[in-house]
C-alpha cells in the first residue's frame, strides 16, 4: 500500500498503537475499512497525535487529573473527533467537588457537556458526518428505541433518571468534552454547515443558546409575538432574550432584579428589548411585567436557576393573555403553586421542557450561518485546556452574555 506519503513498510512503526485497537473488535472488512479511514486522518492529522490524547479525568469528588489516555477506534455508532472549544458550565465546580446531587457517570470520567469540534473518523454505521467536518457537540442522548420514554442523559454530566436502561447508556457514553479528542455518540453529533469560516471560540456560543431555544421553541413562540424571558440577566436567560430577537418576537420583556444588567441587554439587542426590574413584591411585579409587556404577552420562558422563590415566575403566568403558555426550564427549591380557577378563567398552560428536540442544533447553526443569530454578542473568555482549574473557578463568576471556553 503506498501513499503520498511513503510506502506502508515506513509507517509501520507509528501506525502500530493506531491498530491495535482497530484489530480487537469487528470482522475483517469492517477492519479494514477503519484502518483505511484512520490512515486517511492519520495522514491529516498526525500519526503520534492519534495512539493517545489527554483529558481532565474526575477520579472522586474533587480528585481531578489532567491524564494521559489512549485513543480509541469509533465504534460503528461513533465519531472521534478533535474538540476545538468547549463550554464551562458555571457550576462546573459543584459538579467536581460532588455538592452537586447529580448522577454522575462511572469514575474516572472526563467532564464536559458541549463543544464545537473537528471530525477525524467515523464509525460504520455513521453517515451524516465525515472526516473533516466541523461539528457540534450536544450532550442529550435518548436511547434509539421503540420506547414513549427512552432513557436520556447528558453525557459527562449526570443521568436525568437512574433507572437500568439510562445507567447503561451512561456507562457506554461517559466521557465528555474537556480533552484534546473525544468519541461521541453520532446521534448528537451536528454538522456545523456554512460555519466553516468562524472560530470556534465564535461558535461555542451555540453552547450557550442551545437550551433557551429548546424553550423557545417549546413556547412556539411567532414573530411579531410578545415573550416574558423571567430571570434574562442570567446566564440561560441572556441568551434567550438573544434568541427571541433573532427568531422575530416583537416585543421581549426582560425581567430580572439588576437594571443594570437588563439595560446591557437593551444596549446589545436593542429597543424590542423591554426591561421589567422585579423585587419580589407579587402584586408590583405583576403591574411592572403587564405594562412592559403592554398589557399582556403571549408566551413566557422561565430560566430562573436555584431560584428560593417562585414569585416571579407566578407574575410572569398572571401578565399572560388567555391562552398564553408559560414553559419552565429553570429550577427552584419550592414549589410553584397554581390556581385552578385562574388556571381555567384564562386558558393558561404550563409545560417543562428538558433540554430540545434532536433537531435544535442544527436549526440553531442555521440562525447564525444566515446571518439572523450574531453569536459575536457573546463574550467569550477563553483558556488552555491545561489551565481548566482556572476556568472552572471563573465560570462560577459569569453573568449575563458572558461564556467560559476551553480550547486545546
Amino acid at each position: 500500500m503506498t501513499t503520498g506519503h511513503g510506502c506502508y513498510a515506513d509507517w509501520q512503526p507509528q501506525l502500530r498503537p493506531i491498530l491495535r485497537p482497530i484489530y480487537k473488535e469487528g470482522g475483517y472488512g469492517s477492519r479494514i475499512a477503519r484502518f483505511r479511514r484512520v490512515v486517511r486522518d492519520d495522514v491529516n492529522l498526525g500519526a503520534t497525535d492519534m495512539a493517545t490524547h489527554k483529558a481532565w479525568r474526575l477520579h472522586a469528588p474533587d480528585d481531578l487529573r489532567f491524564d494521559e489516555v489512549e485513543t480509541p477506534a469509533p465504534t460503528p455508532d461513533g465519531v472521534l473527533v478533535r474538540i476545538e472549544a468547549g463550554m464551562v458550565l458555571s457550576y462546573m465546580g459543584r459538579v467536581l467537588s460532588g455538592a452537586v446531587p447529580y448522577s454522575l457517570p462511572p469514575m474516572p470520567f472526563v467532564p464536559g457537556t458541549n463543544a464545537i469540534a473537528r471530525v477525524i473518523a467515523v464509525g460504520d454505521n455513521v453517515a451524516h458526518v465525515q472526516s473533516g467536518d466541523r461539528v457540534f457537540l450536544s450532550p442529550h442522548l435518548r436511547a434509539d428505541v421503540p420506547d414513549p420514554e427512552p432513557p436520556q442523559i447528558l453525557i459527562g454530566l449526570t443521568a436525568t433518571v437512574t433507572s437500568d436502561a439510562a445507567l447503561a447508556l451512561q456507562a457506554r457514553w461517559r466521557d465528555g468534552v474537556f480533552a484534546e479528542i473525544a468519541h461521541w455518540p453520532a446521534a448528537c453529533v451536528t454538522p456545523l454547515i456554512g460555519l466553516d469560516d468562524r472560530p470556534a471560540t465564535e461558535l461555542i456560543g451555540l453552547a450557550k443558546l442551545i437550551v433557551p431555544y429548546g424553550g423557545l421553541q417549546r413556547a412556539g413562540l411567532s414573530g411579531g409575538q410578545t415573550i416574558i424571558i423571567n430571570g434574562a440577566s442570567g446566564y440561560f436567560g441572556s441568551g434567550a432574550v438573544m434568541l427571541a430577537v433573532a427568531m422575530g418576537a416583537g416585543r421581549v420583556v426582560a425581567v430580572g432584579r439588576k437594571r443594570e444588567a437588563l439595560e446591557h441587554l437593551i444596549d446589545a439587542f436593542g429597543p424590542r428589548v423591554i426591561p421589567a426590574v422585579v423585587t419580589g413584591d407579587a402584586a408590583k411585579d405583576l403591574a411592572v411585567i403587564r405594562h412592559a409587556a403592554r398589557g399582556g404577552a403571549d408566551v413566557a420562558l422561565d430560566l430562573l436557576g436555584a431560584a428560593k422563590s417562585t414569585s416571579t415566575t407566578l407574575s410572569s403566568l398572571r401578565a399572560l393573555k388567555r391562552g398564553g403558555r408559560l414553559v419552565l426550564m429553570g429550577s427552584a427549591e419550592v414549589p410553584l403553586e397554581l390556581s385552578f380557577r385562574e388556571m381555567l378563567a384564562n386558558d393558561w398552560e404550563v409545560v417543562g421542557q428538558f433540554m430540545y428536540a434532536r433537531t435544535a442544533p442544527g436549526q440553531l447553526a442555521a440562525l447564525a450561518a444566515e446571518g439572523l443569530l450574531d453569536l459575536r454578542k457573546i463574550i467569550v473568555t477563553r483558556f488552555e485546556l491545561a489551565d481548566f482549574k482556572r476556568a472552572v473557578e471563573a465560570a462560577a463568576l459569569m453573568h449575563g452574555l458572558d461564556l467560559t471556553a476551553v480550547v486545546p
